[in-house]
């Protein structure tokens, strides 16, 4: 019990402790829990509470200072600009406990996602092995400032990561457990793509891990149909139109009225630019940030030789995220770090583990367990 107790201990204990004392500072310091975009999420939630609805009309003004941060719906009526996955999900906490509720809603979701992508790693190397390579990437990374947070960037990346782990090895389990297995992790991805749309570009990394048949497929599909079609009939209650998100009407207030937005006009930076951003920018590229998920990145062909299909996963995550991100007007548009990269960085620690497992296996000379 013991020895199996043990890595789970490592891939959660010391970060977790991380981020209560970052939490615990930030707060004697006086930084507020909800900055950024996470004051919409939590009107969101209080909405929800409070008035049974999507309405914002009794949370937040219709005021310049608002401006790009609230959406209309198709009766011009103030609605959330980001979807409302998070707040559905920590709509018990906050209910009970108001901003605590956050903090606490984010907390867990932390560890979840630890323990998650620490089942995850324990395919690729030994216990331990796997718990050190995630305990890294918890700590030595941006993800230690999102403590003190309400982040939906964390939910959804939880969310994909559940998704991949969720699937079952190529040759194991009955038939009817790897249908089930299959469409639990399309339910989870079809929750993830709900909560940040940009995830769509991330199926083919569900597929590469999938089982290559058309049962299992459907299954996955099915699953990532739900949340989709749920989302779809949100939009068309709100907005007339299943392709319509809040995305495609946020409000801008100006002198001579409302001007209404779409993300989708967002994408004008030239690409090897924003790649250099990506990585070199002094306060928010990966190498000053996260430096510890170049270094599993660069591990993937240890990866490749241990779990080919996890290895070409973690390379599309991550070659999709840069290039997506690289062409984002507002790519910098994260506290600490960049949040839209959460993703990459947390799957290194897949070929982190690998590599891990490599220099044991290099130090001993004795076949990886």
């Amino acid at each position: 019990m013991r020895r199996h107790l043990l890595p789970f201990v490592l891939a959660l204990g010391p970060p977790l402790l991380l981020y209560l004392a970052v939490a615990g500072w930030e707060s004697a310091a006086g930084k507020p829990l909800l900055r950024g975009d996470c004051p919409y999420y939590y009107a969101t939630a209080r909405s929800l509470i409070e008035d049974g609805d999507l309405s914002l009309a009794g949370q937040i003004p219709r005021s310049p200072a608002h401006s790009g941060l609230i959406s209309l719906d198709d009766e011009n009526r103030p609605v959330p600009m980001h979807p409302p996955l998070l707040p559905l999900l920590a709509l018990p906490s906050i209910a009970l406990f108001g901003q605590g509720g956050a903090f606490l809603f984010n907390l867990l979701q932390l560890c979840l996602l630890l323990a998650v992508l620490h089942m995850l790693a324990a395919r690729v190397a030994a216990p331990l092995r796997a718990a050190t390579a995630v305990a890294l990437v918890g700590i030595a990374s941006f993800i230690p400032a999102y403590a003190w947070n309400f982040s939906p960037d964390v939910l959804t990346t939880l969310l994909l990561v559940a998704a991949i782990a969720a699937l079952p090895e190529p040759d194991g389990g009955s038939d009817r457990k790897r249908l089930v297995l299959h469409a639990v992790a399309g339910l989870l991805f079809g929750l993830a793509c709900v909560g940040k749309l940009s995830f769509v570009a991330l199926s083919p990394a569900l597929l590469l891990v999938a089982t290559w048949r058309w049962r299992p497929l459907a299954a996955l599909a099915f699953g990532a149909a739900l949340p989709l079609a749920a989302f779809a009939l949100l939009n068309l209650h709100l907005f007339g139109s299943p392709l319509t998100t809040s995305y495609d009407r946020i409000a801008h207030f100006e002198d001579d009225g409302i001007r209404l937005h779409s993300t989708r006009e967002d994408f004008n930076q030239p690409l090897l630019e924003g790649l250099t951003r990506q990585l070199g920018d002094p306060r928010r590229g990966l190498l000053s940030t996260a430096p510890i998920a170049l270094v599993g990145l660069a591990a993937l062909p240890l990866l490749w030789r241990r779990r080919w299909r996890l290895a070409l996963a973690v390379g599309w995550v991550a070659l999709a995220l840069l290039l997506l991100y690289a062409r984002y007007d507002w790519w910098w548009t994260s506290e600490y770090g960049n949040r839209f990269l959460l993703p990459l960085v947390v799957l290194a620690a897949l070929p982190l583990a690998a590599a891990l497992e490599a220099l044991r296996q290099l130090k001993t000379g004795l076949p990886a367990p």
